[in-house]
């Protein structure tokens, strides 16, 4: 009788060995998300939406500015889209980054409460 329960004791442990080692294998399919982190320059909630709006390109799936920080924190696959992807949608729609600069036509385009650039900015 010992005989019998250690032989299914052993079965059980080679099966579940084998159950876990194909769960390893499907996990290693499926796309891993990376989160990193972007200086974009903005002021106000109208800023704050456009940045994220332009972040949410096919393969993020999370955008977050902080106007206090002025970091755009970005949750995406790398296997469908880049940082460097994310930044230049950004850049596209008038903002500039630690690494680029908006076109002026695009930055002026931007609302006058969105005015970032040193020389535009107008104290009240």
């Amino acid at each position: 009788m010992k005989f019998f329960k250690s032989i299914i004791f052993i079965a059980f442990i080679l099966s579940m060995s084998s159950f876990s080692g194909e769960l390893k294998a499907q996990e290693a399919q499926l796309p891993k998300l990376a989160t990193d982190s972007i200086y974009v320059h903005g002021v106000c909630k109208m800023c704050k939406a456009r940045i994220e709006n332009a972040a949410l390109i096919k393969g993020v799936k999370k955008a977050s500015w902080n106007k206090y920080t002025q970091y755009l924190t970005v949750i995406y696959k790398p296997t469908k889209v880049s940082m460097a992807d994310i930044e230049n949608e950004v850049v596209e729609a008038g903002h500039d980054t630690k690494n680029k600069k908006a076109s002026d036509k695009k930055y002026n385009t931007l609302p006058g409460c969105c005015a970032y650039r040193s020389d535009d900015i107008k104290i009240h």
